[in-house]
């Protein structure tokens, strides 16, 4: 049988080699579109972490040249000389990042000549500043490493690294913190208040300036709200410029501590008002839940009337109708009651008064300062508590806003000042 074999043509076989050689022909490979920008954007930031180190190695070499000249020239003016090179680090994009540190030394024996570029991108500040950015960001120790873009070479992202920085910005801060003085600013307001932190109460005092604007004052660290504790703060804001002879509304949550703190350092000069949101949450404890509906109303009708005495009678027909339920509720009611409702006989508009009858203006940097501290499992001492709890609370300070209802501020200095004038108030002729 006779075997079949194809006929050799050179033309076919020339183009089928010329196609297979082509440099214009494709593969083409499908990726998404959310896929490609995921890998640009993760090969980029990489790409800008290694450019920045490269450019720095680049701007070294620069500064040696101009320092010692070029190579192989001769020259007899030159004061410093090249000295090889030695393993080094720079702070780059949040972390140590290694490179080849060139060294220079005096032509006169006097030793190791500086490179100021070097010390500056070597200084630890700019590493403890990025570390503070992301960790007030919610960012935690053990995983730092996860949201920067590690250069070649760099080592300063491990955990230990990372807090150490975090500790060395935050005495800074905390000195910072502790030394702010207030001369010359008028507070309308200061609000104090406690927050837990592992066993220890952290008590801090929040300024309300003239302009609506507000400030974290002070803090200080005490196993309670006790007096001695508060009285210390108040002395201490009073040693760093506020103003103990003028009049100041003080929202307290009620504690007969932080009353007779503020008493004892401001005399006549300070004014009380106890917060409504905690009073109200005092007496719904003494209650069941089948009397809560009608007991919101009557409060809320109380504490929104415009006219004080009306305020104060309505506030007294709801005492009378505890005293029917639970006589322990009637008297957490009356503990106090003519306080609660100090801010209304100052004769403030509502939208003003909304701010300054409770402490929610503080709860607010401390929910802030709570999520912060919330990673936190080893609560070593008190640094630890001071560290998160200030580090918490200037994070707030920097978003806030000014109060509602601020352009009413100077109808209630007018009327604190007028009240001061009088001799103060008497919340005890009140109350029957």
């Amino acid at each position: 049988m006779k075997r079949e074999y194809r006929k050799y043509n050179p033309k076919s076989s020339r183009k089928a080699k010329s196609v297979a050689d082509d440099p214009n022909d494709e593969l083409q490979i499908p990726f998404g579109r959310t896929e490609v920008q995921r890998v640009l954007r993760e090969e980029l930031d990489n790409f800008a972490v290694e450019m920045g180190r490269t450019m720095v190695i680049g701007l070294l070499e620069d500064e040696v040249r101009r320092l010692c000249g070029k190579w192989h020239i001769p020259d007899s003016k030159r004061t410093v000389t090249r000295h090889g090179a030695q393993p080094g680090w720079v702070i780059l994009g949040g972390q140590k990042a290694t490179i080849k540190r060139p060294r220079v030394r005096f032509t006169e024996g006097r030793g190791e000549a500086p490179l100021p570029l070097y010390e500056r991108m070597h200084d630890r500040h700019a590493m403890t500043a990025a570390v503070m950015r992301r960790m007030l960001r919610g960012v935690s120790c053990r995983n730092y490493a996860g949201v920067v873009d590690c250069a070649r070479g760099s080592y300063g992202v491990k955990r230990s690294s990372v807090s150490k920085a975090f500790v060395d910005s935050m005495k800074e801060s905390i000195r910072q913190f502790c030394e702010r003085r207030w001369d010359g600013i008028r507070f309308v307001a200061i609000y104090i208040d406690g927050k837990a932190y592992a066993g220890e109460m952290m008590i801090v005092a929040l300024g309300l300036k003239a302009d609506g604007t507000k400030v974290i004052l002070g803090l200080r660290q005490g196993a309670t709200e006790n007096a001695d504790v508060v009285k210390d703060l108040l002395a201490d804001l009073v040693a760093r410029g506020v103003a103990a002879d003028q009049m100041t509304l003080f929202v307290l949550d009620g504690a007969k501590a932080l009353t007779a703190a503020v008493k004892q350092v401001f005399g006549r000069y300070g004014l009380i008002q106890r917060c409504q949101v905690h009073k109200r949450r005092n007496i719904l404890k003494y209650l069941g839940k089948a009397h809560w509906s009608e007991l919101r109303r009557r409060l809320a009708k109380a504490y929104n009337c415009e006219d004080y005495d009306q305020a104060l009678g309505q506030l007294r027909n709801t005492v009378s109708w505890l005293r029917g339920i639970n006589r322990d509720a009637a008297g957490s009611l009356e503990e106090g009651l003519a306080e609660t409702l100090t801010v209304t006989r100052l004769g403030i508009p509502a939208l003003l008064r909304r701010s300054l009858v409770s402490n929610n203006l503080i709860e607010s940097p401390f929910s802030t300062a709570a999520t912060l501290g919330g990673r936190v499992k080893n609560w070593k001492n008190s640094d630890t508590r001071w560290r998160w709890c200030v580090a918490g609370l200037t994070w707030a300070e920097q978003h806030f806003r000014r109060t509602p209802g601020y352009r009413y501020i100077p109808r209630l200095i007018v009327a604190m000042d007028e009240i001061g004038r009088s001799g103060g108030l008497d919340h005890t002729t009140q109350v029957a």
